[in-house]
């Protein structure tokens, strides 16, 4: 606790902030190192990559996002005035994870991946032909 105080008392006298991620709740930094879009999903990754889907496909996003754990993302999906959310833990420091949503309306889809502090860690967009 003492090493604590000296650390944070050097810090304000530096002109620092200290407030370690964890005692805020989110990462200091999570970001999105890979993503991918397909169909499917084999053994942890997308079996076959596109960014052109029909409707009624099952569009998956793949993701290796760096900067956890314990956090969370949201995926949304979007199309038009469409929206939604789906909310996916990250468990460790490197984690992979993916997101579906069966398309069910042709045109020009987003999928955003937001931290618990909103900021957009990525955002995608995919074609839905008729």
């Amino acid at each position: 606790m003492k090493t604590l105080i000296v650390l944070t008392t050097v810090a304000i006298a530096l002109g620092l902030e200290y407030l370690p991620a964890q005692d805020q709740g989110i990462s200091a930094g999570l970001a999105v190192t890979e993503s991918k879009l397909g169909t499917s999903i084999v053994d942890r990754e997308i079996a076959t990559e596109a960014t052109s889907f029909a409707v009624d496909d099952r569009v998956y996003l793949w993701m290796r996002i760096t900067g956890g754990p314990a956090d969370s993302v949201t995926v949304t999906w979007s199309v038009d005035e469409h929206s939604w959310t789906t909310n996916l833990t990250v468990g460790a420091s490197t984690w992979r994870t993916w997101a579906y949503k069966t398309v069910w309306k042709p045109g020009q889809w987003k999928v955003a991946v937001t931290d618990q502090r909103g900021s957009v860690l990525l955002e995608q967009t995919f074609t839905v032909t008729p």
